[in-house]
């Protein structure tokens, strides 16, 4: 089951309307989550996926502010969901304190990284926020704290502008 935690985004990147037809960044009460959590487990799911548009920003927004780990620790201590995972992150969401409530064994250790591409200039064009060495230093994190973990990705090709050797330096970095 996937259950939206937030909704929204202010990153701005240049080939993305989101934040034009989404608005900005906009998180639900960690209280309502948990409650829609235990009913979906109530109904027999067995796994659910915390969803969002900018899921790291979760919190950012409310009063008080929170976080992603505090939902996630929340969730895991108040909810009996065998299985829960999150959607997609970025490279900066993944911090030695999210990583570190994996060792529960209800995480599921499934990553997702949107990398869009394997060279500066182009994320940069993009309007992306990290670097690829950022993206590395993220999925090395990943790979040494989760050592079974699953890292999935999305790439763009053929970005305005990029030329062969961007596309190239996308291709070795997969």
């Amino acid at each position: 089951a996937q259950v939206k935690v937030q909704e929204g985004c202010s990153l701005g990147c240049t080939y993305c309307i989101i934040p034009r037809v989404r608005g900005r960044p906009r998180s639900r009460p960690r209280e309502e989550i948990a409650a829609e959590v235990e009913q979906r487990v109530a109904l027999g799911y067995r796994e659910v996926v915390l969803t969002g548009t900018l899921l790291g920003t979760y919190g950012s927004d409310l009063e008080p502010a929170t976080d992603l780990v505090s939902l996630v620790a929340n969730l895991l201590e108040r909810t009996n969901v065998p299985r829960l995972r999150l959607s997609s992150l970025l490279p900066h969401d993944i911090t030695p304190g999210l990583l570190g409530l994996w060792p529960t064994g209800r995480l599921v250790p499934r990553f997702h990284l949107p990398l869009q591409s394997g060279s500066d200039a182009v994320l940069r064009r993009m309007g992306r926020r990290y670097t690829v060495e950022q993206f590395c230093q993220a999925v090395s994190a990943l790979r040494a704290a989760v050592p079974n973990a699953v890292i999935s990705t999305d790439l763009l090709v053929g970005f305005p502008g990029e030329t062969e050797e961007e596309f190239e330096a996308s291709l070795a970095l997969c």
